[in-house]
């Protein structure tokens, strides 16, 4: 079972359809995100039964990133009892600010115990010319720290060509070879609720820290403002703390709450489903 992640733009569907040697995910050229839900496809390849379960990208999406965030938390149903492995998605290129945030919004979604199962996946392989992909990390100590970070490490896709072709076909063959490895090093494990839960938890936490330096800082401005009228301050900058601090506050309960549905659901679910 394996999940794409990546932004938008960094050919994730079309890695999709490499992996499976079909056109099974939809793809067109589109300024925003085509994938607007997750979708599952399943296959054989190279005698192994394989479901990718493909999301919508990050940023520069139709999705809001409440949606977004709704969305990649069902991959996670989907690939129930959890996914094998993670393939993040990078085009081959500069690293701009768009994929630092990329990275930070999974490992802040997923937790750091996903990089255990996670391999980065950089698309568009023949924009290297000839470099080696050990040269293109050089260029960036940040993103050689994210990719050594990965237990899976990388691969490397030419998505240009056809994915019936021989050197198709022996990419998406070395690439399974990593997954599998990687598998094997967590046991023959999955992505698995307890990880979901710690990465929530860590989510809680950072809400609980905003709330209390960002409210505590926009109180205290308030108090210096207004010290000789401690009634107009309690409701004109209370009303303000209030205000700043609430679209944080939803958003966060949002992840919380959607995540305690996905998981409540495939509980219930696996129960009343019974043992394997």
């Amino acid at each position: 079972r394996i999940v794409l992640l990546g932004r938008t733009g960094t050919g994730r569907s079309s890695s999709g359809n490499t992996i499976l040697g079909r056109s099974a995910f939809w793809v067109t050229a589109s300024p925003c995100s085509v994938t607007a839900r997750c979708e599952r496809q399943f296959g054989t390849v190279h005698g192994r039964s394989i479901a990718v379960i493909d999301t919508p990208g990050f940023l520069h999406t139709r999705l809001s990133p409440e949606e977004v965030m709704a969305e990649v938390g069902q991959s996670i149903a989907l690939s129930s009892p959890g996914p094998h492995a993670f393939l993040v998605t990078l085009q081959l290129g500069k690293f701009t600010q768009e994929e630092r945030d990329a990275l930070q919004w999974i490992k802040a979604t997923f937790g750091p115990g996903a990089t255990r199962f996670t391999t980065v996946l950089f698309t568009w392989g023949d924009q290297l010319r000839g470099k080696s992909i050990r040269d293109f990390l050089g260029e960036s100590e940040e993103l050689s720290q994210f990719v050594s970070s990965c237990r899976g490490g990388c691969h490397v896709f030419d998505n240009s060509g056809q994915d019936e072709t021989a050197a198709a076909l022996q990419q998406v063959a070395q690439l399974l070879e990593k997954v599998n490895d990687t598998v094997a090093s967590n046991g023959g494990g999955c992505y698995s609720n307890e990880m979901f839960k710690e990465a929530e938890r860590a989510i809680r936490e950072a809400q609980e820290r905003i709330l209390g330096e960002r409210g505590h800082k926009l109180w205290g401005k308030a108090l210096q403002r207004e010290q000789g009228s401690w009634g107009k301050t309690t409701k004109v900058y209370k009303k303000k703390v209030q205000h700043a601090l609430l679209p944080i506050v939803t958003f966060l309960f949002f992840i919380l709450l959607h995540k305690k549905t996905l998981w409540s659901e495939k509980t219930g679910a696996a129960l009343r489903a019974g043992p394997d």
